[in-house]
């Protein structure tokens, strides 16, 4: 859709994804990937690959990734000098594994919402105290406002000089219409209920409360202006309740 270029993503698809991905490459049905869902993802994608570059241009040497998945940053952005820690629960890194390329990050298999986290990382070789930067794409809305708190906490104090990324919402977690209705349930049914909403207006204190400050905020359609125009999701309707931001404590 020329929005962004990821050489690693389709050997990491597994085979579910893969099949839908050769889909969308009958000539005719691509149409079907510039719905306002992939819309919004596409531009929250560019949001976060803009955060870590440049996080890595101010000279930034650590990047943790946080309820990573299939990210593939720690190569398309490697470095010299750069180490890329992924935390993700155990049987997720055991698959991506088996996907992966060589090289890429340092695999952290821990829980993000256990206090031993901070552990976990310092013992894969991260360096406490040292400027970090910390991507939380897509992670939110999955705990509970508690365990958010907790984990940003927890994060602000690991690097007292760090920068944050984190998106919050999906676009309809609260919809009343019929496409919010099923995706919910679409979501619980793949075990992925819908714990935690904040809105942008509360973001601020929010973030204030567990050492961060916001230094931009980017609604669904903002983050669309700054990164789909000139492409074929440019016209997209994409979400006005999901949103980004980026933060420094």
């Amino acid at each position: 859709m020329g929005v962004i270029g990821d050489p690693f993503a389709e050997q990491m698809l597994r085979p579910g994804w893969a099949k839908a991905a050769s889909i969308l490459r009958i000539p005719g049905l691509g149409r079907l990937g510039t719905n306002r869902s992939f819309a919004y993802l596409g531009a929250r994608t560019c949001f976060y690959d803009q955060f870590v570059t440049d996080a890595l241009d101010e000279g930034v040497k650590q990047v943790v990734v946080l309820g990573a998945g299939y990210d593939s940053r720690a190569w398309r952005f490697a470095r010299p000098g750069v180490t890329f820690y992924e935390v993700d629960l155990p049987t997720t890194q055991a698959d991506k594994r088996t996907r992966a390329p060589e090289g890429g990050p340092t695999y952290v298999p821990a829980d993000v919402t256990e206090p031993s986290l901070g552990e976990s990382l310092v013992t894969a070789g991260f360096q406490a105290g040292e400027p970090a930067a910390f991507t939380a794409e897509g992670l939110t809305m999955y705990l509970t406002e508690e365990q958010v708190k907790g984990l940003l906490g927890l994060l602000s104090a690991l690097s007292p000089d760090g920068r944050l990324a984190a998106n919050f919402g999906v676009g309809f977690e609260q919809q009343g219409s019929q496409r919010g209705r099923v995706g919910r349930r679409v979501m619980a049914a793949g075990g992925e209920e819908l714990r935690f909403r904040l809105t942008p207006a509360d973001a601020p204190g929010f973030m204030m409360k567990t050492g961060w400050t916001i230094n931009e905020l980017l609604s669904g359609p903002q983050l669309r202006d700054r990164y789909l125009d000139g492409t074929k999701l440019a016209t997209a309707n994409v979400t006005t309740s999901g949103f980004a931001i980026a933060a420094t404590n």
